[in-house]
């Protein structure tokens, strides 16, 4: 495989992948492997697809490949067995969204709850949760009311150990962008600076100091976790009787109800850190396609 180290969390992909399912669907039909054909492998996909998507079988043949072209590299196979073995398209993938009715009724439902900063920032600008979670208060220009994407924490599993992982960077180049603060989230974010300070008073050494500088902290200075995130959210929806989206469908609300509201998808592509309109335009086919046909019906 390709020598040039790798990300921890992209480490930490391959080795759940490896862990399951591919390993265990190979002990439980061995095969030497120098005797591995390609349709060994193709009956391995076609179990796969049974349970998930084309893109996770896509993901699994990347890594199976990238195995097999190390061992031709090393001369213990002639070829490799993966070579030319298509994976068909998948459906594009279509996020759900909440109506604005929904969104007023999920702010009252979040109201002083831990993760009340994280949904709020998510549902008035469209950011990822690695984004929200990795928010420091050195983002905020509360003088110029402004905050940039600068940082982002995430979380994976490597070899059996749950690790978060903070960067000092966005995604891509793309991802670095800057946002206006609105008077609202500016008091509820100034509340929560202050809080933040009495916490670290009233804790004394007790506060964890680690994630110093960080708004997305609970009351004795841990950073909220990303998974907890989506967990209490969606428990939050269902004790609450709303509708279940998951965490990650507030991106797309705001993306949604931003194009329905009139606002152009180049705009909006740079807004929400896409590398591309076009890339955009892919996500939101439903969207635009439907504004496509307003435009029509008037013209």
């Amino acid at each position: 495989m390709d020598s040039k180290p790798i990300e921890l969390s992209t480490y930490s992909g391959y080795e759940q992948q490896l862990n399951n399912p591919i390993a265990p669907y190979f002990r439980e039909h061995p095969v030497a492997l120098c005797d591995l054909t390609k349709q060994d492998i193709l009956a391995f996909y076609e179990k796969e697809l049974e349970r998930v998507k084309p893109t996770t079988v896509k993901h699994y043949h990347a890594l199976i490949h990238g195995a097999l072209n190390y061992a031709v590299d090393k001369n213990l196979i002639p070829s490799n067995p993966a070579d030319r073995i298509i994976i068909s398209k998948p459906e594009p993938f279509k996020g759900d969204y909440y109506l604005d009715s929904e969104v007023l009724n999920l702010f009252e439902v979040i109201k002083g709850h831990k993760i009340e900063l994280v949904v709020l920032l998510t549902a008035f600008y469209g950011l990822r949760r690695s984004e929200v979670i990795g928010l420091k208060w050195s983002a905020f220009d509360f003088n110029h009311n402004c905050f940039s994407i600068r940082h982002t924490v995430t979380t994976c599993n490597v070899k059996g150990e749950r690790v978060t992982i903070k960067k000092d960077k966005a995604k891509n180049k793309s991802s670095l962008r800057t946002y206006p603060l609105i008077p609202f989230l500016k008091e509820r974010l100034l509340e929560a600076k202050k809080q933040q300070e009495e916490n670290r008073k009233l804790c004394g050494r007790a506060y964890n100091k680690e994630y110093l500088g960080y708004v997305c902290v609970d009351v004795i200075g841990n950073l909220i976790n990303p998974n907890y995130v989506s967990s209490t959210f969606g428990k939050l929806l269902a004790k609450n009787n709303l509708r279940h989206i998951r965490f990650h469908d507030l991106r797309h609300t705001f993306a949604t109800n931003a194009l329905a509201g009139g606002m152009d998808v180049k705009t909006l592509s740079a807004i929400i850190g896409h590398i591309s309109a076009e890339t955009t335009l892919n996500i939101y086919t439903h969207i635009t396609d439907n504004m496509q046909r307003s435009a029509a019906n008037k013209i």
